[in-house]
């Protein structure tokens, strides 16, 4: 009997884990609108200083503090999810870990919904799970512990907000985390789904072992009943870290009683937020009881760290093993998989779209009806009709990107971070994904114009202008990609576009002579998809009627029309042109990855 006694002790300490963190310091640069005249370099601010404390399996603790204290910074830092300067130490039983570590170890619950709304609670966790390497059983068991079976085949739109909380939750435990860090998982939801939510948190933690450490904003005395720890911080630094059984005779002791009938979560909030009684200068009992709370907090985290007994065996080996998440391919076909679901799950959105963006080649049908190449006062008309149409259709193609990279950001930074896909495959898979869209909406608006203005030249001629006005539209998202990868705003992409986008105009062929221009000619997209259109067309043209007097010139055919906008008159000249709008597509794509690149390694968390 004694013996199991022993093994069960022994593993029970192997399962035990220790969170240290020891004078963590965050600092972030400041910057200066304008710098000059003066030269001094910015100062930086810290938002968190010199910051420790302890926690053990088994532990709920709640990080309170008023807004702006530092809280989630702590609970970033501490986690390593922190994309700033940070000084300092984390330890995991005694030992120092890296980032890579920490993530293995642990999870992070933002504070904010950051999932696919359009996808159901299934859907979402398979996606996770698969990128995760993480058994489809391991799943169903995560779905049946939180208790969300009934919503399983629900899309996230539809869901609750405390099932909405559950459902982030369930995407961390997929991986059975030793350590559970929490982003106010309380925000925006009524007290019966906020009392859900930490009573799952609890189980969690004292159940299973975990430790979960959540910040948390005016608790509820049902919900602070929950936590195990509390650790108050006030401006930036741990004011207080305690069991939550005994900070209400310790603060009794140094004049802070609790009040009767008085929510704890409440008197210890004001404790921290009341900043009129920062100064101590001119009170030397103000001053001696500060002195109490941090001699008692340091006494609390030596107690902790020393009541603990853990083993190394089990730690070691999870830190050490080579974990393997999906491959690149793996990554790509998934994320194209989750897109694809996203775009027929807001199929009727893109119908309506599409219905607005038909409604501009409807204009220019009417406008241009029925023109036929047979008079010297039909060329300008078809001239006008063929830029037109590329206009319309390549800027619809390249403003309609600019909302991609802003509006999936967060999701996009929290994903990298966790290192469940690569950067690379998912730029890869937005850029893939233009290519059908591209070349179906191309065909679709170029159709329409062609059949109702009644171009005579046959099939062939409609597909090889539909072909060349799809692959400068490619070339066309490509530079909204850039632009809106750059900036990292959807509003200040069009501004910037604007400008772009009408000297790229300028230089397509219809206003300017671009003999004068024949180098930057080439970074124009308008002039890839003119020229092409043009060759395909002008040059099945026979002979056209000169029916001008005067000093007006004759041009007497479609090769002769080519010649006066000094554009190509063979087939050779467009294909060269797919040569370089290749290249040209690929060297674009690249930078914008390289800008995306910086805003998701920028600073800040995830």
């Amino acid at each position: 009997m004694t013996v199991n006694v022993e093994v069960a002790k022994a593993q029970h300490n192997e399962s035990m884990v220790l969170l240290e963190w020891k004078s963590l310091t965050v600092s972030v640069q400041s910057y200066r609108l304008w710098k000059w005249p003066t030269k001094e370099p910015c100062e930086a601010q810290q938002i968190l200083k010199d910051a420790t404390g302890a926690v053990q399996s088994g532990d709920l603790v709640a990080v309170m503090g008023a807004s702006g204290s530092g809280k989630t910074t702590l609970l970033a830092a501490v986690s390593m999810r922190m994309m700033a300067d940070v000084t300092g130490s984390v330890l995991i039983n005694g030992r120092i870990v890296s980032q890579t570590q920490m993530k293995r170890l642990s999870g992070f619950v933002p504070q904010f919904d950051i999932a696919i709304s359009s996808l159901t609670v299934r859907e979402h966790l398979t996606f996770v799970s698969k990128l995760k390497g993480v058994r489809l059983a391991t799943t169903r068991r995560v779905i049946d512990e939180l208790n969300l079976g009934k919503c399983e085949f629900t899309r996230i739109s539809h869901l609750s907000g405390g099932e909405r909380k559950k459902v982030n939750l369930a995407g961390e435990l997929l991986t059975e985390p030793d350590m559970l860090f929490c982003d106010e998982p309380t925000t925006g939801l009524d007290s019966f789904s906020a009392l859900s939510v930490m009573n799952t948190l609890r189980r969690l933690a004292v159940d299973c072992g975990k430790i979960v450490i959540c910040t948390i904003h005016h608790p509820t005395s049902h919900i602070f009943e929950c936590f195990t720890d509390i650790v108050l911080v006030k401006k930036g630094e741990i004011y207080y870290q305690g069991r939550t059984l005994e900070s209400s005779a310790f603060f009794a002791s140094i004049n802070c009683p609790l009040p009767l009938n008085c929510n704890p979560g409440d008197h210890y909030f004001k404790l921290v937020c009341d900043y009129d009684q920062d100064d101590y200068s001119g009170d030397e009992n103000r001053f001696n009881e500060q002195k109490i709370v941090r001699v008692s907090h340091i006494e609390n985290i030596a107690k902790k760290c020393s009541t603990v007994e853990y083993g190394e065996s089990v730690l070691t080996k999870i830190l050490n093993s080579n974990f393997q998440n999906a491959c690149w391919l793996t990554q790509l076909r998934l994320l194209l998989h989750r897109s694809l679901l996203d775009s027929i799950r807001n199929l009727r959105e893109y119908v309506i779209v599409m219905v607005l963006f038909l409604a501009s080649s409807i204009t220019i049908s009417a406008l241009y009806f029925h023109i036929t190449p047979t008079s010297q006062t039909a060329i300008q008309d078809i001239r006008g009709a063929l830029f037109l149409m590329v206009c319309e259709l390549l800027y619809t193609l390249g403003y309609t990107v600019f909302y991609v990279f802003p509006q999936e950001l967060p999701l996009l930074r929290r994903e990298v971070g966790e290192r469940m896909y690569r950067l690379s495959a998912y730029y890869a898979h937005k850029a893939l994904l233009t290519v059908p869209k591209a070349f179906f909406e191309s065909f679709l608006y170029v159709g329409i114009v062609y059949a109702c203005v009644q171009f005579s030249t046959g099939f062939a001629t409609y597909i090889g202008i539909a072909t060349v006005c799809s692959v400068a539209g490619l070339l066309a998202v490509a530079y909204g990609y850039l632009l809106s990868c750059l900036t990292g705003s959807m509003e200040l992409s069009i501004e910037y576009a604007n400008i772009i986008f009408l000297l790229y105009g300028l230089l397509g062929g219809l206003y300017l002579n671009i003999q004068a221009f024949p180098i930057s000619k080439y970074f124009s997209f308008f002039f890839f998809a003119s020229e092409g259109a043009s060759v395909y067309y002008w040059r099945t043209v026979g002979n056209i009627t000169c029916d001008q007097v005067g000093n007006t010139t004759c041009l007497a055919d479609g090769y002769a029309v080519l010649e006066d906008y000094s554009y190509g008159t063979t087939l050779d000249t467009v294909y060269f042109n797919y040569l370089l709008l290749a290249a040209e597509l690929l060297v674009v794509h690249f930078l914008a990855y390289l800008s995306l690149r910086r805003f998701v390694n920028g600073i800040g968390f995830y």
